[in-house]
């Protein structure tokens, strides 16, 4: 039996990020640069602002698939579903997974747009996890290997599989899924967004 360790992102996410930042870094440097106090201390708190929510939505979040199970690292809090909690595998808008009770979705894995389909080969539809296909044996566009939902749903579908073939996904106490609030990412948010209003208004 394969055991998966590992942690996918966006890929196009951290890209954005850097540029982002260098676009905020350069902002601030030419306003030190000419010596423009007032603009400095009026625009500084907003491009903070901006920089610290791309991190937030683009560079943070994140899908780890370890032999504990799942977790979900999205904006303000994450989700770590254990293996036997999970009931569904689900790719339709973006990766989601369903347990008996509720479903959970990853900010980092969305599902691709309608040009994909165009782009898919039948070599990338051969060999998936059985759970992956639906009526005559297609896949939806989320589930296209190539994407950020497909990657996450093929490693999470191919490990869930082989532990339920296992007989491993017995029952667990509750739903099995635990929430985590990015209470300082919550905290750094807020004080930024005052400063920004504090820093124009005043």
């Amino acid at each position: 039996m394969d055991v998966l360790n590992v942690t996918l992102r966006p890929r196009f996410s951290r890209v954005l990020t850097i540029a982002v930042w260098a676009i905020i870094a350069a902002s601030l440097v030419s306003f030190a640069a000419v010596g423009d106090v007032e603009g400095l201390a009026r625009y500084a708190w907003p491009l903070l602002l901006v920089g610290f929510a791309s991190w937030v939505a683009f560079w943070q979040p994140r899908v780890t698939i370890s032999p504990a199970g799942v977790e979900f690292v999205n904006l303000i809090r994450t989700r770590r579903i254990t293996w036997p909690a999970i009931a569904r595998i689900d790719t339709k808008y973006a990766l989601t997974l369903y347990t008996d009770t509720t479903k959970y979705s990853a900010w980092a894995a969305p599902a691709p747009g309608r040009h994909a389909a165009a782009k898919l080969s039948k070599t990338e539809t051969v060999g998936l996890p059985e759970s992956t296909y639906g009526a005559e044996d297609r896949i939806g566009l989320g589930d296209i290997p190539t994407s950020d939902s497909g990657l996450a749903g093929y490693y999470i579908r191919r490990q869930w599989e082989q532990y339920r073939e296992a007989g491993l996904l017995d029952r667990v106490d509750g739903i099995g899924v635990v929430t985590t609030w990015h209470r300082a990412t919550v905290i750094v948010l807020v004080a930024l967004l005052v400063a920004t209003v504090l820093g124009i208004v005043l």
